[in-house]
């Protein structure tokens, strides 16, 4: 099963025009997301908790710090057999979006 990447800068676009899009960290330790945490991005398991409520046509965004995006590509995949049909990942994760100047939300802040 493929999945669709998408560029730092389109997420971001997409993050500022679509308020209910959701970028989801794609690891499970919540202490792996905090180290990772996106500005405006929710950690997998508030993606659980809040699942149910959230469209299945939703734009849904998995990033993780990974060199391939593997933790990223692993949920996107498992969230689109759920039948989420507009799941995406982060092209180039955690460092694509720091090398474009977009914000980290930073530990302790």
């Amino acid at each position: 099963m493929n999945v669709t990447t998408i560029s730092v800068h389109d997420a971001h676009e997409l993050l500022k025009s679509d308020p209910a899009a959701v970028l989801v960290c794609g690891y499970e330790k919540e202490d792996e997301f905090r180290e990772n945490d996106l500005e405006g991005a929710i950690s997998l398991n508030e993606f659980r908790k809040r699942r149910n409520s959230i469209p299945k046509d939703e734009s849904v965004i998995f990033y993780c710090a990974c060199p391939h995006d593997e933790a990223a590509t692993k949920q996107a995949k498992k969230y689109t057999r759920e039948g989420f049909t507009n799941v995406s990942v982060l092209e180039g994760g955690v460092n694509a979006w720091k090398n474009a100047g977009y914000g980290l939300v930073t530990a302790g802040s």
